[in-house]
């Protein structure tokens, strides 16, 4: 399963999870910190994800408070018998003035910025959003205070596109501005592993 045994692990083990497919994802719209709910696809995809880590020994569930994560992480809830955990660092990215548009509007509108986010994503801020640089610090500093709180434990965090990219390149010593070059799907898993020995990226998107 994942690759990795389903009892307790002699390191910390985050099982970071983006959340299914949302109904603004279904229709191509940037949604961003809009509280936007699962699809129908998007409620399966989460059943499935649950129903594949069924076996896996999870301590505790951590997630985003936005509707489509919370969605997601119910379906593991259920099947583990846990409480979810909101932790507002989870939080997708303020896309600011790109929310309720699609791509094809933001294309017309900030072209340029569109393309900046695209091949320089460490130096974009929308227009009356946050900035990537924000979003990292914040992502961060949520998954050291969830692995803190649960040594030697696994534990799955359920949030967001960005959030996910932003922590696994930090973990992998990336430049930020790599943070567009690995896919993150619905519901993908990437699982890290935090000891002694510095933290250890097993998987991404999964």
């Amino acid at each position: 399963m994942l690759g990795f045994a389903t009892d307790a692990p002699p390191v910390t083990r985050l099982l970071i999870i983006r959340h299914g497919q949302s109904v603004w994802n279904r229709a191509g719209i940037i949604q961003g910190q809009r509280d936007i709910e699962l699809s129908l696809l998007g409620l399966q995809q989460a059943e499935a994800m649950a129903n594949r880590l069924r076996d896996v020994r999870l301590d505790a569930i951590y997630s985003s408070p936005l509707l489509r994560a919370r969605q997601t992480a119910a379906a593991l809830a259920g099947s583990h018998h846990l409480p979810i955990h909101i932790d507002d660092d989870l939080v997708e990215i303020h896309h600011g003035a790109w929310e309720g548009l699609t791509e094809a509007d933001v294309e017309r509108q900030f072209g340029d910025l569109l393309q900046q986010w695209r091949t320089r994503p460490a130096t974009v801020q929308m227009p009356g959003g946050e900035h990537f640089q924000d979003v990292k610090a914040r992502s961060i500093a949520a998954v050291e205070r969830i692995a803190a709180a649960h040594p030697r434990h696994t534990v799955a965090v359920v949030t967001h596109d960005v959030v996910v990219r932003a922590v696994v390149a930090h973990l992998l010593g990336l430049p930020d501005d790599y943070i567009t070059r690995f896919n993150v799907s619905n519901t993908g898993i990437s699982i890290v592993e935090l000891g002694d020995d510095g933290p250890m990226v097993v998987c991404v998107n999964d």
